[in-house]
């Protein structure tokens, strides 16, 4: 959507506060200012020009774009889309906030938000696996996973390689998808990366590109086509390959199965955006009890860390992962399952002394199981 067709759509709200409630910051802070009527409001206010408090900014920053309040919106304002038009419209008029530069530049410079040195994306790979330059399959680890808790992408390439997928990874030419800048309303530097990375993805031959993070997910095969053109290859989640593998016995699962009990995350791109909902949810099924959150699929709570709200609101944004855990604690949860490494960086960095369940992804939970 346009700038201007965005402005319309957020003047159309009728301030009738059905999204109110259902926005996370809401239900943590219990302020109907931090709600998403009261970011369409001050985003209102920004684009006819006029100099918002700083609560109003905060409101507009303390969103993860989590597409939680579109549901309920009477009016079908794509309240997300208005956020990031007026974070767009902080940095032009300079009142965004010097964060969002730090992580911006580093994801433009380095090739991932937290600065790390490219080679370090390789530590994830497994002992033995040397990448083709080909392949049908390309999986994308996404920064997160490959940087901060290689575990994760290493587990699922060990899965892959049980499973005899032909396979490659970028090992350090993998680059951010950039979502950051699209979160916060740098559209013409997320156009670069987006035909940076369509024409390297295409350049390993990979009939489908696979990604571990559901925000890669997303970008890649919602927001790239856009920003750039669409691709050569089809884009799906590490748990609908693992879905299909599972179902087709390409793994022998131990007769051991179902013996923990697992709830599962839903993360928000992949639930709201993309309709995943099944996958996940069978390759679970297939070796462990499913617990859900009461809060889940469409409807699930947020983690409450993307788009810039961690480094920004650290305290606000564990509250939400506070929930999330204190939840799965009380549900008599073994484990959570997480489709989303992001969400169990977050998660994962609560105290350990409250005796939370550990957090795992699909693939490690799925791979304790494989003979």
């Amino acid at each position: 959507m346009t700038p201007s067709i965005i402005e319309e759509a957020a003047s159309s709200c009728t301030f009738c506060g059905a999204c109110v409630e259902v926005c996370p910051f809401f239900k943590v802070t219990k302020n109907p200012k931090y709600g998403a009527m009261a970011k369409v409001e001050a985003a209102i206010a920004l684009f006819e020009g006029k100099e918002l408090s700083k609560e109003e900014v905060n409101t507009l920053l303390l969103c993860t774009r989590c597409d939680g309040c579109h549901s309920s919106c009477p009016m079908e304002i794509p309240i997300s889309q208005v956020v990031q038009a007026a974070r767009a419209e902080l940095r032009r008029v300079n009142a965004a906030p010097e964060k969002y530069k730090t992580i911006a530049d580093a994801i433009i410079k380095t090739g991932s938000p937290m600065g790390a040195p490219l080679e370090k994306r390789r530590v994830c790979i497994p002992g033995g696996f040397k990448p083709p330059d080909r392949a049908e399959y390309l999986y994308v680890t996404g920064c997160w996973s490959a940087i901060k808790l290689p575990e994760t992408a290493m587990a699922t390439m060990e899965l892959l390689m049980k499973a005899g997928v032909d396979f490659t990874i970028l090992g350090e030419k993998e680059w951010c998808c950039g979502l950051f800048l699209i979160d916060t309303g740098m559209v013409e530097e997320a156009k670069e990366l987006a035909k940076k990375n369509t024409l390297l993805f295409e350049s390993t031959g990979a009939r489908t590109v696979v990604t571990e993070c559901p925000s890669c997910h997303d970008v890649f095969k919602n927001i790239y086509p856009a920003l750039f053109r669409s691709p050569k290859y089809e884009v799906i989640h590490i748990s609908e390959l693992l879905e299909k593998v599972v179902g087709e016995g390409r793994l022998r699962l131990s007769p051991e199965t179902k013996r923990k009990k697992v709830v599962y995350k839903d993360p928000c791109p992949l639930a709201r955006r993309n309709g995943i909902l099944r996958p996940p949810r069978k390759v679970l099924s297939a070796v462990c009890e499913l617990l859900e959150y009461d809060e889940c699929g469409r409807d699930a709570l947020c983690c409450g860390a993307p788009a810039g709200v961690k480094p920004l609101y650290p305290e606000i944004s564990n509250k939400l992962a506070e929930l999330l855990m204190v939840e799965a604690k009380e549900k008599g949860a073994a484990e959570v399952g997480v489709g989303c490494v992001f969400c169990m960086y977050h998660m994962g960095g609560l105290q350990k002394e409250a005796g939370y369940p550990p957090i795992k992804t699909l693939s490690q939970i799925l791979l304790e199981m494989v003979e």
